[in-house]
């Protein structure tokens, strides 16, 4: 009976770890990871902070690198609408980059006033 009880026990630690990882679960993490990333938490963990920089990071460095190549387009081409086209691409990415490094900092709360 005791083993039959450990066994139901394994199963049931075993279920639970797992939830994250089927479909329903991950759809609600994946909602959780993508709100946080862009409204942010008064006070995020430290692994929510890191996680946020780095996302934040990686857009900031992939805008800046297709800069660049907006300006070879201008050059090579000499196509006005591309360059326009490469350089907003550019620029959503810095910015949407910059907000998400921005998250992974905490923000104050405002008081309340009575």
């Amino acid at each position: 009976m005791g083993h039959r009880r450990k066994l139901d026990d394994f199963i049931d630690e075993s279920r639970a770890s797992q939830r994250n990882i089927v479909f329903p679960d991950t759809v609600r993490n994946a909602r959780a990871v993508d709100v946080f990333l862009w409204r942010g938490s008064p006070n995020p963990p430290l692994v929510q902070r890191i996680a946020a920089w780095m996302f934040g990071l990686t857009f900031v460095g992939l805008g800046l690198a297709f800069a660049p190549l907006a300006v070879q387009v201008l050059k090579i081409d000499g196509s006005w609408l591309g360059f326009v086209m490469a350089m907003f691409i550019s620029l959503s990415s810095v910015m949407v980059g910059i907000r998400m490094f921005r998250k992974g900092f905490p923000r104050r709360t405002k008081p309340a006033q009575n």
